[in-house]
This record gives C-alpha cells, sequence and structure tokens, in this order.
C-alpha cells in the first residue's frame, strides 16, 4: 500500500473510532475497510470495470461490440444475464484469477487486444431483473469493483430504481465512471442531443458535472462504440484507477458518519452552547450543595475546633467537660466535620439537582442528527445521571475529608498552663476559707475596695482568681472561635470548589467525549478530502 492510500485509509480508521464514541452504526465504514485492503493486496496492472444497467439496455451487446465477438449471450429473452460474465486480457489472465475469484466472477472469456489490456470487463445481471437474486447480486459485487460504466437507453435513462438506487448512491463512490446512453440508433441526432443534455442536468443535480457520457449504438458492431472505446483506451494508469475507487468510497463512508453524526461541517455549533452549560452546571452544582449543607459543615468545623481548643486549653476543668462532651454524643452531633460530610446521604437525594441538566439534554435532542440522539439521550437518563452524581459527591466528599485537619494553637497551650496555675490557687483559696471556719477568729487581712468598703483578703483573692479563670475562657473561646471560623470557611470553600469540578467531570465529560469525537469525524473529512487520491 502506498502511503497515500495508507493515509487514506487512516483518515477512515479515525473516524470510525470517533464514530464508535459516537454510539454509530460503523458497520458500513468497517466493511470499506475490510474491502480497500484486500483489493489493495491484489497486485497488477488491471482494473475492473462493469457495465451495470437496466433490462433490456443492451450491456451484453454492448460488451459484444466492444469485443468484435460474442462474448456474453445477449437476446430479446428478458433477463438474459444471469451471472457475472468477465473479459479480460489474455496476458493477464493469471493475474487476475485471485482478484476474480474474490470478485465470485466464475464466467472468463479472454481477449488479446493490447489496447484494452489494462481493464477487465465485467458484465454484471440488470438492477430492475425481475428476477430478485439478480439484483442482489449486482448489490454484493458493486462494492468491489473498481469503475463502473452506467448503461441507459432512450427509454430507460431516466429509470427512478437507476438514479435512486445506485447513481445517487455511488456517483461519489467512484473515481472512475461514464454514462453511456446506447441505442442512440433509434433517436435523431436533436432527440440524442437533447437526452445527452438531460443527462448532463441530472448528474450535476447529484453532484457530478464531470463525469463522461457517450452514445453507443451496440447493435452496429465496433463502429457503434467508438465513444465508449475511446474513453477505455485513454491513456489511465489502473494503479491510479484503484486509487481513486479507493479514495473516492473511503471519502464517501467518512463523509457519511460525519453526516450521521452532525459533524459534516467543522465550524457546527457544539451540542450545547457554552452558555447554556454554565447555566446547568451552576443549577447541579446550587442543588448538590444544598444536599451537603455546606453551612452546616462550616460550623461543625468550627465546632470541632473549639472542643480540640477545650481539651487543651480549658485546664483540669476543660478535659471533664471535653470527656462528658463526647460520651453524651454531643461531638458526633455538632462537631464532626468528617462524619458530617460521610452522612450527607441522609439529609436528601440528588434527584432535584438532576433535573436541570435532564432537561436541558431534552430539550436539546430535537436540534441534533436521528443518529445521534440514543448517545446524548444515554447521558441524561435520570438513574444513570443521579447514579453518577451521587458517586461524583462521595468521591468529593471522600477527597476532601482526608484533607481536614483540626486547625491548633501553642496559644491554646499557654491559657491551659495558665489555667491550671489558677485552678491550683482555687484550691489553695478552698482550703483558706476551711481554716477560717475550722480555726476560731483567725487574724485576716483587709483591703479597702473603692465603693465596696473593707473586703477580706481571701474573699478578694477568690474574686480575682475567678475573674481571671473567666478571662482566660474567654480568651481561648474567642481564639478557638476566630481559628475554626477561618479554618470552617476554608472547608466550605474547597468542598464547593471540589463538588463543582466533580460535578462537572460527572456531567460534562461524557458530552465533551463525544464533542471530541465530532471534531475528530470534522477532521477525518477534513484531512480524507486531501489524503484520498481524487481527479482534482
Amino acid at each position: 500500500m502506498s502511503a497515500d492510500l495508507a493515509r487514506c485509509v487512516a483518515r477512515l480508521d479515525e473516524a470510525i473510532d470517533a464514530g464508535s464514541l459516537l454510539g454509530l452504526d460503523t458497520s458500513a465504514a468497517r466493511g470499506v475497510i475490510e474491502r480497500t485492503r484486500t483489493r489493495l493486496g491484489f497486485i497488477g496492472d488491471v482494473y475492473v470495470l462493469a457495465l451495470v444497467g437496466g433490462t433490456g439496455v443492451g450491456k451484453s451487446t454492448l460488451l459484444n461490440a466492444l469485443a468484435g465477438a460474442t462474448v456474453s449471450a445477449a437476446s430479446a429473452r428478458r433477463p438474459t444475464t444471469d451471472a457475472p460474465h468477465a473479459w479480460v486480457p489474455a496476458a493477464r489472465r493469471a493475474q487476475l484469477r485471485p482478484l476474480l475469484e474474490w470478485l465470485g466472477v466464475g464466467a472468463v472469456s479472454e481477449h488479446d487486444g493490447a489496447r484494452l489490456g489494462n481493464v477487465a470487463i465485467v458484465d454484471l445481471p440488470d438492477i430492475d431483473s425481475i428476477a430478485r437474486e439478480h439484483r442482489a447480486r449486482v448489490d454484493e459485487l458493486l462494492p468491489r469493483i473498481d469503475a463502473v460504466a452506467w448503461v441507459v437507453d432512450p427509454e430507460k435513462y431516466k429509470d427512478q430504481v437507476l438514479h435512486d438506487a445506485y447513481l445517487k448512491s455511488w456517483l461519489r463512490r467512484l473515481g472512475r465512471q461514464i454514462v453511456v446512453l446506447n441505442r442512440a440508433d433509434i433517436l435523431s441526432p436533436p432527440d440524442a442531443a437533447r437526452i445527452r443534455d438531460d443527462l448532463v442536468h441530472e448528474l450535476r443535480a447529484a453532484g457530478l458535472p464531470e463525469i463522461a457520457i457517450a452514445l453507443t449504438r451496440a447493435r452496429d458492431g465496433a463502429d457503434g462504440v467508438g465513444d465508449l472505446r475511446d474513453w477505455l483506451e485513454s491513456e489511465v494508469e489502473a494503479k491510479r484507477v484503484v486509487a481513486l475507487r479507493v479514495g473516492a468510497e473511503i471519502r464517501a463512508a467518512v463523509g457519511d458518519l460525519a453526516r450521521r453524526g452532525g459533524a459534516e461541517d467543522p465550524e457546527a455549533r457544539p451540542i450545547v452552547s457554552a452558555a447554556r452549560r454554565a447555566t446547568a452546571l451552576g443549577d447541579v452544582t446550587r442543588g448538590v450543595l444544598a444536599v451537603v449543607d455546606v453551612p452546616g459543615l462550616s460550623a461543625q468545623a468550627a465546632a470541632a475546633t473549639r472542643l480540640v481548643a477545650r481539651r487543651s486549653g480549658a485546664g483540669p476543668l476543660g478535659i471533664v467537660t471535653s470527656l462528658i462532651y463526647r460520651w453524651t454524643g454531643r461531638a458526633r452531633a455538632a462537631a464532626d466535620p468528617v462524619g458530617y460530610l460521610h452522612r450527607w446521604r441522609q439529609r436528601g437525594s440528588v434527584v432535584p439537582a438532576v433535573e436541570p441538566l435532564r432537561a436541558l439534554l431534552t430539550e436539546t435532542l430535537p436540534s441534533l442528527p436521528a443518529t445521534l440522539r440514543p448517545a446524548v439521550a444515554a447521558l441524561g437518563e435520570p438513574s444513570a445521571l443521579e447514579r453518577r452524581l451521587t458517586d461524583a459527591v462521595d468521591a468529593a466528599l471522600a477527597a476532601q475529608a482526608e484533607t481536614f485537619a483540626i486547625p491548633r494553637s501553642p496559644v491554646w497551650s499557654l491559657i491551659g498552663a495558665a489555667q491550671y496555675v489558677v485552678t491550683a490557687l482555687l484550691l489553695f483559696v478552698a482550703l483558706w476559707f476551711a481554716a477560717l471556719f475550722v480555726l476560731d477568729r483567725p487574724p485576716v487581712g483587709v483591703v479597702e475596695v473603692p465603693l465596696l468598703g473593707p473586703m477580706p483578703t481571701p474573699v478578694l483573692f477568690l474574686a480575682a482568681l475567678l475573674l481571671v479563670g473567666y478571662l482566660l475562657a474567654l480568651a481561648l473561646r474567642l481564639h478557638a472561635g476566630w481559628l475554626g471560623r477561618r479554618w470552617g470557611r476554608r472547608v466550605a470553600r474547597s468542598v464547593r470548589e471540589e463538588i463543582a469540578m466533580r460535578v462537572r467531570d460527572t456531567v460534562f465529560v461524557p458530552l465533551d467525549a463525544l464533542e471530541v469525537s465530532r471534531t475528530r469525524l470534522a477532521s477525518a473529512v477534513r484531512d480524507a478530502a486531501t489524503d484520498c487520491p481524487s481527479e482534482s
């Protein structure tokens, strides 16, 4: 296989891969790949041309006129040709044998003509035969043929079977072809010119204005097929004909996949516009965050910080209250951010959050090609979407929970040490008061306090210790609350960002994959036009 053909085949491989990701039926394109590789495996300098037409247009008579002898039986009985018959150069018979076997052509006649030494002509059964197996045989063989002569006559040149079932489907899939208007002998010159112009108009409407048209009178023998013979004998390399055939069919196959994937136009609008994506993403994310309850998570984070601060900075009393807080379950209920995240499903469902995306995809479907709709509709299937979104939230929260580290501060340890000193002094004051009650009127100093007058020293000392303890507890609560709220805000922000990212990936990464596949299809069409051999 030449480098050009290898690149051409690679374009179809890329299109098939992209089409498969879009959920398109790629069996026809895979058949093209298989046939192409098989055909290119037959080395040689001969191409195969088929005579294709309806009943009675004179295909067999045309072949006999080219041969100058009876090669394919022709008679008034219709249909006459019931099996393919090949007319091949004798010098290339051995070389052509594997190719003809692949085509399934058993009847073979030879000729010694040097001027038609690079073409094997195959007379096919009629495409409109009353015998259905005849048309089925044509349909089976035509994809393997290198070139075609479409044979019509003045009565059938507008035959719907030929135009609708064959010309419209095959004109773009062949590199070398000609339309033969046979039985021109029954027409006057003006009528022949009119029908020729009509054929040109029909072909232009099909997008092929440059296709050759030959007028023949096969019943006149060799003298009546001069136009066709000249076209056959025109200098054309067989390998070039095969390459053109391969290039044309691959371009057609790539174009068909692109059309069914809505990617014919490289500038085609996306499945969902950026603005609508952003709106749907915001709605879905807000719905998910409402279930997760980020403000509640932030409060849990702040409470957890205060709990840790109480244990390390509230002195002996703080240790006792922390243990009570945990034993009663209040810590788990109000100061457990990790557990609060893991229990998010108890607070609601993501079903309402799914609705904006489902509605968006449903509204998008009518604007898409019918072949692309199943792949997009599958993305919006509620249960599957709910499952993907739930898994995404679980993954996001699990990832965030692993990063949670309740903040700590050395200030709390200093406050805790001070609280131990205050506690020790309170014990001393308690013993002092006990001594006052046990001893009979022990001497006690008095301190003059403004507004209050003289105050016993133990009472004043106790009041001072209580005030210091309160101020230390207040300082601990304020500092822990400040750290906790700040950490809670960070936790809330991280959870929001993580959920938004996971939701975006869950919701739109599958859609982005479809968009990438459509882009690849559009690129394959563009590259196939450049890399695949063509007449231009």
